[in-house]
């Protein structure tokens, strides 16, 4: 996808001291580390079908006002001359009150982000690109999907933090968020930086069960089913693991929802409605907080299964292995000479 958000490790790198971004933007709010100037797209504007289409709902309904995309930020002027008596603003804007809105805007992620952001009591878009005025409804698949994602979470035993943004206020903030309400569950954490986060560079982490990326609300990873691992939401893990996040609605963006409140962990044990296994309510003691081992029968150490370490000694390959005294010695040999193409001992 394009990107949308400040390139501040780009700019880190190169030592700079302001940023001019070019192109799409999103409306979550910037970190601020360094100073920036948004230049936004532009695109045509039929502003007389607009004004044909538009008119009559405004004037029967004087509550509605009108949203503009920053696409269309260079009509401005002109919508607000167009429609002197409806509110007119840009999409960067804070609302103050959502009785109904009309938002010109074509992007239907950025439209759906809209409505779970700020949750207008009326929501209809106009697409300049086919000059059609739309009721907008949020797909139900979204919502029923976060259920599914839920239960995934709690059958999970090992979480990947995945750091996807640098760029939207607070990613520190709901990163130790995440820490503590996984820690409090008794499940084990990782946090991990691969910087565009790939379907191959998550590959390599197979001990977790599930992602949650820390990113903007208009990264298209959370709508990708290509990852072998669930890739879920900061709120997915609010609402799956603390009891006691029962006032959140649904939002791509954790700013809308981010809090220090209580953390409560779910004490009874209940079944999964994935697996139908028995999900057990005894919080698991991670290795940092214990300070006793367990020794099997032979002497060895037993390791907890359900995190990395334990996952890892299961595995019938673990990498390079030395096998000392398992391999008999022989002495260095002559190898093949020449090129694959054709080697010296191998008849033309």
């Amino acid at each position: 996808m394009k990107r949308c958000c400040i390139d501040y490790i780009t700019a880190a790198h190169a030592n700079a001291d302001a940023i001019i971004h070019y192109g799409p933007v999103c409306f979550s709010q910037a970190a601020n580390e360094i100073p920036f100037l948004n230049i936004y797209e532009k695109r045509d504007l039929n502003l007389p079908a607009l004004t044909q289409t538009v008119r009559p709902l405004t004037e029967a309904d004087p509550d509605f006002s009108i949203v503009v995309d920053t696409e269309y930020l260079t009509h401005f002027d002109d919508i607000r001359a167009a429609f002197p008596t409806v509110p007119v603003r840009s999409i960067l804007e804070p609302p103050a009150s959502q009785p109904r809105v009309l938002i010109l805007c074509h992007n239907q992620r950025k439209i759906l982000n809209y409505k779970l952001s700020f949750k207008p009591r009326e929501l209809r878009y106009y697409d300049p690109t086919t000059d059609r005025l739309v009721d907008y409804e949020c797909d139900p698949k979204v919502l029923k999907r976060r259920r599914f994602l839920a239960e995934k979470i709690r059958d999970s035993n090992t979480i990947g933090i995945i750091i996807g943004t640098v760029a939207v206020k607070n990613y520190l903030t709901v990163l130790d968020r995440m820490k503590k309400v996984i820690k409090a569950c008794g499940k084990k954490y990782y946090v991990i930086s691969v910087g565009k986060p790939t379907v191959a560079k998550l590959a390599n982490f197979a001990e977790m069960d599930v992602y949650v990326v820390v990113s903007c609300a208009m990264n298209e990873i959370y709508d990708s089913r290509e990852f072998y691992k669930p890739i879920v939401t900061p709120y997915d893990v609010e609402v799956a693991l603390n009891e006691a996040a029962t006032s959140h609605d649904f939002t791509y963006n954790y700013n809308d929802y981010l809090s220090d409140a209580e953390i409560r962990p779910k004490e009874d044990a209940d079944v999964s409605l994935i697996t139908g296994a028995l999900r057990s309510s005894t919080l698991e003691e991670t290795a940092e907080e214990s300070t006793e081992i367990a020794v099997r029968n032979d002497g060895t150490v037993a390791l907890n299964t359900s995190f990395g370490a334990g996952f890892l000694a299961q595995r019938n390959w673990k990498g390079l292995e030395q096998n000392l005294g398992q391999d008999e010695v022989e002495l260095a040999s002559e190898g093949r000479r020449g090129i694959a193409q054709g080697y010296s001992n191998e008849k033309s």
